[in-house]
């Protein structure tokens, strides 16, 4: 009951340990301080932070420290998640996952609906709130005068409409709507600063407080922060979410019920914002009062009965002992916790910004000490881990274990709180994270998935659909050029800050911000704009194939990673295009609500709604990362070849090759094979952005109501609870069916710019042709998420069956992005005869593609390597893939991977692969690692192997394929390979005992393959 009622559990220490700033240092500061004199943008960074300040300071320092509400205020992040908006429903989510607005200065304790303009609570809850302070200035309900309770904003709808008493409002229907509980968590408490409508009037006011005093050095900035602090402090060690409990009161818990002020996922965020202005504000009150704030301090806890503050030194000790002192004891009991690097964050900076000589090093010895959350006897965090996450779930890359991208992204912004508070920290310089050979990949991996130089995949829980979002923004990466130098994050920077250097900036507190730039344009002199090359990310499980510059950019990615998890999706081998500046195949992005619940799980999560395919109704399986077979990039042809063979156990292959060809310098197409060996039900899904289809080769018959799940199937209502196995089937509506497609078919959106890309539509399509037998086609709408502002209310999707008992498929189809008129002029699929023995239909594809220019091409996909096939009766190839054009009937061109013929050039036939066994690599984590390789057979010059992918035979676990940066023979025998920073560690053997060192990917003694990469031209 302590909690609850609201008494803080004294924790002061009998001591203030803390002696200087140690996060804003005076060598800090002032370069702040000379940014600001130099450059407009530092101006501009202070004037904003005044600005936010000011409204608030002229509220004086009473209204100031009663701003705190204490314990017995609940929280909630949601007023009514399921329902929405009393009066418009579920319309309300149309302005955000969280979109009540509020002024916290202007109309206190008030939320408005953005929907209809409704403000609700209806009764004067400020008064009523007020009326029912204790002896210590904290609200007691029991005190409170319930007269007060009267709706007084719309009477006519009678006396207790709308009205709260803080714990909701229960309308007609007996549904509660928690209005002041929702405003204490978004408009006094939280300030995210990542949601414009959290104005969060106690967090925001701090932060702003704090750097309007660093930026300017006004006292009375730091006398209104340490007013709010001090009082702060006095609340903080009762406050427990515990007590506001689902589904009354939604909070950022986990299910875990932990928490302080905020759910304990969140309360990071909110506890690291509040120490580090501690730390700023401490130089007002180091040896003396410049702030002017013990005298207010010390008549107010006379009045209320709390601690003398009647020295600086006492207000040290209350924030020291009741705020920073309790951050330890918190996360070690689950408190304030969050994802991985947020309460390592939060340690990292009361440890620094606490000082002492004895507990800093014990938090910070913490964060890194292995252990994590542990459930005996109750939920705790038995150590930061964070030394043992680095090598164990980092991957290769540089990415977490979390799937989507955002969430990666999240990690790296944790983090950089951990790595930024013990840079350059006296008391313990070893612990600097900057140096560390996991961390720096993190870093170096931001820009990896970013397309068309803005966008960021919408994979698993990250992002809207469709719309532009980069994993970094141009200050995070001057930051990171100013600490690594790569080249490639001055260009991001420079082309996300609309190709302008006059305001990039690292921090405010950078010491040379003009040297920086000059580096910069130093970088873009020598390289130009950036044009992101190709990529295969094999740990993480994401290959990109890029072309084109500047609006001519154009890709097309695939992800075979994470798609578990608890923002993962059953994603894996699904594709996605850009290209004319748009995200022409979108996935569906962040769900409506990262909670339990059906639409989640069912659809946005589910196989079905992704560019994947489906196999016997059911979700894939989760897998860490799938195994690719083949990756070779040149101008004209670009492939990958990539497996998921466990996220479906009844599959003997399941398996995606997919080529984009260029038609000339502004266009391309993808070739794409799905083939899949196992279960009786396939369903291939496939959908672009928004917009109307038309069609040719299908008979459709409008099925007139239920869903893809059938005509009396319903789609599930949004307060459903998810059902485990199900389809996702019955989340698809509008649906048309053709039960007998013909062997070639097409589907043509004309794609809408549905985010403004363009002044003008481009009249821009995206067309699918289907070649090859399918049992039925249907043509369906899938619903993204609702309240994300912009998303499309519908998508088109094309769902493709197949069934049988020994299903054996292959879905081979040609993607054609246009503009205005198609440069596809016919599509054939075309005889294959293997020149010995028998052929498994799925085991090739060949296509013929007759472009309007007069080009023809073929494109070739086999599994039987080592089987010769007559294409066409045109030509002969063998091996994995190829493309073979010809132009007035003679060859112009000829590409080949993985393969020893392809056309009858003898430039087209040789070596398929370089073979041989793995005799040593990097044991050790290392920027620079290595393997070493027994050759087999016969090896090309080593340099010609530089840009292409070494493939290890593994122990099983995951896979160990690696890009080759350098290559040199040792001997006649023995190949070295240069793969950079691309570690083969896996993990540590036991966490809690490094010393027993590591487990690999890669398996000395086993085999290892090189696949080459051909090409001729005319």
């Amino acid at each position: 009951m302590t909690a609850l009622l609201g008494v803080p559990p004294r924790g002061v220490a009998a001591y203030a340990t803390k002696t200087a700033p140690t996060l804003y240092t005076p060598e800090r500061v002032a370069a702040a301080r000379r940014n600001i004199a130099d450059f407009a943008w530092a101006r501009k960074l202070r004037d904003d932070a005044v600005a936010a300040a000011d409204p608030y300071v002229a509220k004086g320092d009473d209204w100031l420290w009663k701003l705190i509400s204490g314990q017995r205020v609940p929280r909630s992040y949601a007023v009514n998640q399921a329902l929405g908006s009393p009066i418009t429903g579920r319309n309300i989510y149309k302005y955000g996952n969280y979109p009540w607005t509020a002024n916290p200065v202007s109309k206190p304790w008030k939320i408005v609906d953005p929907s209809s303009d409704y403000v609700f609570p209806t009764n004067d809850f400020a008064a009523f709130h007020a009326s029912g302070l204790d002896a210590k200035g904290l609200f007691d309900p029991a005190k409170a005068n319930r007269s007060l309770l009267v709706n007084k904003l719309y009477p006519e709808k009678g006396a207790k409409w709308g009205v709260d008493d803080g714990t909701g409002w229960v309308d007609a229907n007996g549904k509660r709507w928690t209005f002041v509980a929702y405003y204490n968590h978004w408009h006094n408490w939280f300030g995210d600063v990542t949601r414009d409508t959290a104005r969060g009037a106690i967090h925001r006011t701090i932060r702003s407080l704090r750097d309007a005093f660093l930026y300017t050095g006004l006292t009375k900035y730091a006398h209104a922060g340490l007013i709010m602090l001090d009082r702060v402090a006095d609340v903080y060690p009762g406050m427990d979410i515990s007590v506001y409990k689902a589904p009354t009161y939604l909070n950022s818990e986990g299910g875990t019920e932990r928490g302080k002020v905020l759910g304990c996922i969140w309360e990071p965020f909110l506890v690291t914002d509040l120490m580090s202005a501690y730390d700023a504000f401490f130089p007002a009150i180091a040896t003396k009062d410049v702030a002017n704030v013990v005298s207010f301090l010390h008549a107010k806890a006379q009045k209320h009965g709390l601690p003398s503050k009647a020295s600086i030194d006492a207000i040290k000790q209350n924030i020291e002992g009741n705020l920073i002192r309790t951050v330890f004891p918190a996360v070690k009991a689950h408190r304030i916790a969050g994802n991985f690097g947020m309460y390592q964050a939060a340690l990292a900076t009361a440890a620094v910004v606490l000082d002492s000589p004895t507990e800093s090093k014990q938090w910070i010895d913490w964060i890194f000490q292995a252990g994590g959350r542990v459930g005996d006897p109750t939920l705790r965090i038995s150590g930061g881990n964070l030394e043992a996450t680095l090598v164990d779930q980092l991957d290769r890359d540089g990415f977490g274990d979390e799937a989507a991208p955002q969430y990666n992204l999240g990690w790296i912004t944790a983090l950089s709180g951990v790595a930024d508070a013990l840079a350059g920290y006296k008391r313990y310089p070893t612990a600097d994270l900057f140096k560390h050979p996991k961390y720096a990949k993190m870093i170096a991996a931001r820009p990896a998935l970013t397309m068309l130089n803005k966008y960021l995949p919408s994979i698993g829980d990250s992002g809207s659909t469709g719309k532009a979002i980069a994993m970094a923004t141009s200050q995070q990466l001057v930051a990171d050029f100013e600490r690594y130098g790569n080249p490639v994050f001055a260009q991001l920077a420079y082309q996300l800050n609309h190709q302008r250097l006059e305001s990039l900036y690292g921090s405010i507190f950078s010491k040379d911000v003009a040297g920086t730039r000059s580096k910069i344009a130093d970088v873009l002199a020598a390289k130009g704009p950036l044009a992101l090359p190709s990529m295969n990310l094999t740990g993480y499980g994401f290959t990109a194939l890029r072309t084109g510059t500047g609006g001519n950019m154009r890709s097309v990615w695939s992800y075979y990673g994470r798609n578990a998890g608890s923002h993962g999706h059953g994603d894996a081998l699904s594709i996605g295009m850009y290209g004319t500046g748009i995200d022409l195949m979108p996935d569906l992005g962040y769900p409506e609500f990262a909670d339990n619940n059906a639409r989640r799980f069912e659809w946005n999560a589910n196989t079905i709604s992704h560019n994947t395919v489906t196999v016997d109704r059911k979700r894939q399986s989760s897998h860490w990362v799938g195994q690719p077979l083949g990756y070779a990039v040149r101008n004209a042809v670009q492939v990958f070849d990539v497996a998921a063979p466990k996220v479906y156990s009844q599959t003997s292959t399941y398996r995606r090759t997919t080529a984009m060809i260029a038609i000339d310098a502004k266009n391309s197409y993808v070739f794409d094979v799905f083939r899949v060996v196992g279960g009786t039900d396939h369903h291939f899904s496939f959908h672009t952005a928004e917009g109307p289809v038309t069609t040719s080769g299908l008979s459709l018959s409008s099925q007139g109501g239920g869903s893809y799940a059938g005509i009396n199937v319903s789609p599930p209502s949004d307060n459903a609870a998810p059902r485990s196995g199900a389809s996702g089937f019955d989340w698809l509506v509008n649906v048309s069916r053709c039960s007998a497609p013909a062997s070639q078919f097409s589907v043509d959106w004309k794609v809408k710019d549905t985010y403004n890309v363009h002044p003008v539509d481009p009249n821009l399509h995206v067309r699918l042709t289907m070649l090859g037998p399918i049992d039925d086609v249907a043509l369906c709408d899938g619903i993204p998420p609702r309240n994300k502002p912009g998303n499309p209310d519908k998508l088109r999707y094309v769902i493709a069956h197949r069934r049988g008992t020994k299903l054996a498929s292959k879905f081979v189809s040609v993607i054609e992005p246009y503009v205005g008129a198609r440069l596809i002029k016919k599509l054939t699929a075309v005889s294959i005869k293997p020149a010995t023995g028998t052929l498994a239909a799925h085991e090739s594809a060949a296509v013929k593609v007759e472009l309007t220019n007069g080009r023809v091409d073929y494109i070739v996909s086999s599994t039987r390597t080592n089987v010769p096939l007559l294409i066409d009766n045109l030509f002969t190839f063998r091996g994995s893939f190829g493309v073979y054009q010809l132009k007035g009937g003679k060859a112009v061109y000829a590409f080949s991977h993985d393969a020893t013929q392809c056309g009858p050039n003898t430039a087209m036939r040789g070596l398929h692969a370089v073979g041989g066994t793995i005799k040593g690599f990097t044991g050790n984590l290392s920027a620079q690692n290595s393997l070493t390789v027994t050759l087999s057979g016969a090896c090309p010059t080593p340099s010609t192997l530089v840009g292409s992918y070494v493939y290890a035979q593994t122990d099983g676990v995951r896979n160990a394929v690696y890009a080759i940066k350098g290559a040199k023979l040792l001997d006649a025998k023995t190949l070295w390979l240069d793969i950079g920073d691309a570690t083969p560690i896996r993990g540590y053997k036991d966490a809690d005992e490094p010393s027993l060192g590591f487990r690999f990917d890669p398996v000395i003694g086993k085999s290892v393959r090189i696949p080459l990469t051909r090409q001729w031209s005319a």
